[in-house]
C-alpha cells in the first residue's frame, strides 16, 4: 500500500509539471477511494487545489477543503495559502477571506494572493484597503501584485496615493523592475506627461511598453507633437521596435494634427512591419487618421481591404464620412451596415444624428430616439446631448426641452448644447434661464453659447451681464473664443464702441478675432471703418481667410462700395484665395443692389465648373429686379431656379410673390399663395427687435399689437402716417433736421 501511495504522490508531481490538472485530480480521487491508504503529504495538497483552480471545480475544491478541515491540514500554511488562492481563482472571494482569517500563521503569500485576488477581480479599492492592512503588518508585496496596485491607483485615478506608491517602490528595492516602471510610468501619463517622461528619461532599459506609454501620454494630453518626435526617436535609435500598440497611438497623433502626409508616412512604416493587415486596432486607426486629415477616400479604401470588421471599424467610416460633409455617403454606409447585420450603438447613433442635423428633417430625428430607447441608450449623455443638438437644427425645440428634462444628470455638455439650440431658434430667454440653472461650473463653450444667446436677444444689458460672468470666470482675455464672441454679442447689439474696446482687449488676435471685429463695423453700417480695419488686420500680419474676404465682401455690399468690393474680390485670386459660392454671391447681390442686373446674370452665367450658383444669388437677382421694376426673361428664370432650389424655403415664394404684387399682376401671387399651401411651406415671418428701456421687444411682420400697446400703436400709426403722405419727406426734413 505504501509503494502504490508514493507511485500516485509520484504521478501527482509528474502530472502537475506537465499541466494536466485533470490527471492530478484522478490521481488524488484514487489514492482517496483506495482503502488503507491516505495522503498524508501536506506539500502535495496545494498541488491538488493549483488544479481545482485551473479547472474553476469549485464543488470538488470544497469537498477536499472539508476533508483536510476534518484532518488538521489547514494549519499549515503553504495549504492555507493554496485553499484560498483556490477560492481567488474560482471567483468566490468570500470564501477566499474566511480560509484567510481561519489561517493561524500568515506569511508574505498569505497576503499577496488575497490582494491579488481581488485586484485580479476588478475589486480596485477592496484589494487597496488589503494591500494596505499587509502593509501595516510588515509582509512585502511580489511584483506581480505590485503591478496590479499601481493599475488599481491608476483605474480609480487616485493620482496622489499613486505617488506615494512610488516612492514605496523606490524604497523597497523594485525600482528596477522593468513591469514596475512601465506601471508607475502609465500612472504618471494619466494625469502628467512631464512626469512620465522623466521616468522614461530614468530607465536604463526601455522596452516597447515603455516607449509606447510616453507616446500615448504625450496625444491623450494634448500634445501630438512631442509623441511624434518620440517615435522618431525610438525609430532613429533602432534597439527598440515599435508595436501594434506604438503604431496605434502614433496614427492618433496623426489625427489629432489632421497631419495625412505625416499619416501616409506611418501607414507606410505599418506595412513594413506587418501591422497593416492583421492588427484590426491598427487598421481602424488608419481609418480615423485619414477621415480626420479630410481624405476619406483613402480612409475608405483601408475599410474596404479590411476583411475581418467590427463595429469600430463601421463607426469609424461612418463618423469619417459625417466629418468631412459627405452626409449622403453616409447614409449608404448606415444602409450597409445594416445589410451586413452589424448592430447600431451609441456611437453609431450620433453619427446618425449628425446626418439628421445637416437635412433637418425631424422624422429621421424622431426614428433615431425610438432606438435610443428600445436599446436603453437614454442614459449615455453624449447620445442625449447629440439628440437634443439634432432636435434644435430640425426645429423641434420642445422635444429637445423634453430630452433635455429628462435627463437625470444634466452635465455641461448637454446644458451648452441645449443653451445653443435654444438661442438658435430664437428663444434667447430661455437659454439664458437654463444657464441660470446650471449646477456644474461652466467651461468656454457654455460662456460662448451664453453670449450667442444674448446677441441674439440683442439686450445690451445682458451682453454686459455675460461679460462679467466670462471675467469671472476666468475666461475673459484668456479664451479667444470667448473674446471673439463678447466683441460679436456687443456688435450684434448696436455697441459698436464696446465692441471696438473688447476687442482692443484680445490679447492675443487671430484671424478669426479680426473678421469679427470687421463683420461687427460691416452689420452696424460702417463700411469704411470695416475697409479700414481689414486693411489693419493685412498691416499687421494676419493673413485674411475665406471668412473675412466675405465680410469685407458684405460691408461693401450694404454700404453700396462697389467699386472696393469688386478690388477686394479681385484681390482674393492675387493672394491665391479661391472664391466660394458664398463670395459669388455676395458679389451677385452687390451688383443687383447697384441696379447692374445683366452684368450679374452674366457673373452667374460664366461662374466656375465646380461652383453651383445658389438660392441666395438668385434671389438677389430677383430682388435686385424687384426693386428696379425690371421684370420679364430674367424675373421670370431667377424665381423657378429660387423655387427649384429651395423647394421647402418661405423666403422664395415671399420674394416671388412681391415682385409679382409690385408689377401688379395679381393672379401670379394667388399661384404663389396656393403653391405655399399645397407644397405646406412653413412660412417664417420676419422680424425687428426694439430695446425698449431695460427690455427686449420683438415685432413680427404682419403681427398686430395688443391692445396694452396703445402707446407703441399710436407711435408706429403716426409714423406710418407720415411716411404714406405726400409730403412725408417735407415732414422728415422739418421734424429732424
Amino acid at each position: 500500500m505504501c509503494s502504490k501511495l508514493q507511485a500516485l504522490s509520484s504521478r501527482i508531481k509528474q502530472a502537475s509539471s506537465n499541466g494536466k490538472w485533470r490527471e492530478v485530480l484522478s490521481n488524488y480521487s484514487e489514492i482517496e477511494t483506495t482503502s488503507g491508504t491516505q495522503l498524508n503529504d501536506p506539500f502535495l495538497f496545494p498541488i491538488v487545489f493549483k488544479a481545482c483552480g485551473k479547472l474553476s471545480w469549485l464543488s470538488r475544491g470544497r469537498c477536499i477543503h472539508a476533508s483536510l478541515y476534518k484532518r488538521g491540514f489547514e494549519s499549515f500554511v503553504s495549504v492555507g495559502n493554496s485553499i484560498a488562492d483556490f477560492y481567488m481563482k474560482c471567483g468566490d472571494l468570500c470564501s477566499a477571506t474566511r480560509a484567510f482569517d481561519c489561517m493561524t500563521s500568515r506569511d508574505s503569500v498569505s497576503w499577496n494572493v488575497v490582494v491579488f485576488g481581488f485586484l485580479d477581480h476588478g475589486f480596485d479599492e477592496e484589494g487597496l484597503r488589503w494591500f494596505s492592512k499587509s502593509r501595516v503588518w510588515g509582509f512585502e508585496p511580489n511584483v506581480s501584485t505590485l503591478v496590479l496596485v499601481i493599475h488599481a491607483y491608476r483605474s480609480l485615478r487616485w493620482y496622489a496615493d499613486g505617488e506615494k506608491i512610488h516612492s514605496y517602490v523606490i524604497r523597497s528595492g523594485f525600482y528596477g523592475v522593468s513591469s514596475v516602471q512601465n506601471s508607475i510610468s502609465s500612472l504618471y501619463a494619466e494625469c502628467d506627461s512631464s512626469n512620465a517622461r522623466k521616468l522614461f528619461d530614468e530607465m536604463s532599459e526601455r522596452d516597447v511598453i515603455s516607449w509606447s506609454v510616453v507616446i500615448r501620454s504625450y496625444v491623450q494630453s494634448q500634445e501630438p507633437v512631442c509623441g511624434l518626435m518620440l517615435f522618431q526617436e525610438m525609430v532613429n535609435e533602432g534597439k527598440t521596435e515599435p508595436d501594434s500598440v506604438t503604431v496605434t497611438s502614433v496614427l492618433k497623433a496623426c489625427a489629432a494634427l489632421e497631419d495625412v502626409n505625416m499619416g501616409r508616412s506611418v501607414h507606410g512604416f505599418s506595412i513594413r512591419k506587418g501591422f497593416d493587415l492583421g492588427d484590426l486596432f491598427v487598421r481602424n486607426s488608419l481609418i480615423d487618421m485619414y477621415s480626420k486629415g479630410f481624405d476619406v477616400d483613402s480612409a475608405f479604401r483601408v475599410f474596404d481591404e479590411t476583411t475581418c470588421r467590427n463595429s469600430v471599424s463601421w463607426n469609424s467610416i461612418l463618423a469619417g464620412f459625417v466629418h468631412n460633409q459627405r452626409y449622403e455617403e453616409a447614409l449608404k454606409m448606415f444602409g450597409l451596415m445594416r445589410k451586413e447585420a452589424v448592430e447600431a450603438d451609441e456611437v453609431t447613433l450620433v453619427s446618425l444624428l449628425q446626418v439628421c442635423k445637416f437635412f433637418e428633417q425631424p422624422l429621421p430625428c424622431k426614428s433615431v430616439h425610438c432606438v435610443m430607447i428600445r436599446f436603453g441608450y437614454e442614459s449615455n449623455e453624449v447620445a442625449l446631448s447629440s439628440l437634443i443638438d439634432a432636435y434644435t437644427s430640425c426645429s423641434l425645440v420642445d422635444d429637445a426641452r423634453a430630452v433635455f428634462e429628462s435627463m437625470a444628470y444634466k452635465d455641461v455638455v448637454s446644458c451648452s448644447t441645449m443653451i445653443s439650440g435654444v438661442a438658435r431658434s430664437g428663444r434667447p430667454d430661455e437659454a439664458i434661464s437654463i444657464f441660470c440653472q446650471m449646477k456644474d461650473k461652466p467651461n468656454a463653450v457654455t460662456v460662448v453659447n451664453l453670449l450667442d444667446a444674448c446677441s441674439v436677444s440683442a439686450d445690451l444689458r445682458k451682453s454686459k451681464w455675460a461679460h462679467g460672468i466670462a471675467i469671472r470666470r476666468g475666461l475673459a482675455t484668456a479664451d479667444i473664443s470667448v473674446d471673439t464672441s463678447i466683441v460679436d454679442a456687443y456688435a450684434k447689439c448696436g455697441a459698436i464702441e464696446m465692441a471696438r474696446r473688447a476687442f482692443n482687449l484680445v490679447p492675443r488676435k487671430n484671424v478669426v478675432s479680426w473678421t469679427v471685429i470687421i463683420s461687427a463695423y460691416a452689420i452696424n453700417g460702417l463700411p469704411e471703418r470695416a475697409l479700414a480695419s481689414f486693411e489693419e488686420m493685412k498691416r499687421e500680419g494676419y493673413a485674411p481667410n475665406a471668412v473675412t474676404y466675405l465680410a469685407v465682401l458684405s460691408a461693401c455690399n450694404h454700404g453700396g462700395l462697389i467699386k472696393q468690393g469688386l478690388m477686394i474680390f479681385k484681390s482674393m485670386f492675387k493672394y491665391h484665395k479661391k472664391p466660394s459660392l458664398q463670395h459669388y454671391s455676395c458679389l451677385v447681390d452687390m451688383l443687383s443692389r447697384a441696379g447692374e442686373i445683366e452684368t450679374a446674370m452674366e457673373l452667374i452665367k460664366n461662374l466656375p465648373e465646380d461652383v453651383k450658383p445658389g438660392a441666395s444669388a438668385w434671389g438677389s437677382i430677383l430682388s435686385g429686379c424687384r426693386n428696379r421694376l425690371k421684370s420679364g426673361i430674367i424675373t421670370t428664370e431667377a424665381i423657378a431656379e429660387v423655387l427649384e432650389l429651395e423647394p421647402l424655403c418661405s423666403s422664395g415664394y415671399l420674394l416671388a410673390s412681391s415682385v409679382f404684387a409690385a408689377e401688379k399682376s395679381w393672379e401670379d401671387v394667388a399661384s404663389m399663395r396656393r403653391l405655399v399651401k399645397e407644397r405646406k411651406v412653413r412660412v417664417v415671418a420676419g422680424y425687428s427687435t426694439v430695446l425698449e428701456g431695460t427690455m427686449s421687444r420683438r415685432f413680427l411682420a404682419g403681427e398686430k399689437l395688443n391692445q396694452s400697446d396703445c402707446e407703441i400703436n399710436t407711435v408706429v400709426q403716426s409714423l406710418h402716417r407720415c411716411l404714406t403722405s405726400e409730403n412725408s419727406m417735407e415732414w422728415i426734413s422739418t421734424k429732424v433736421f
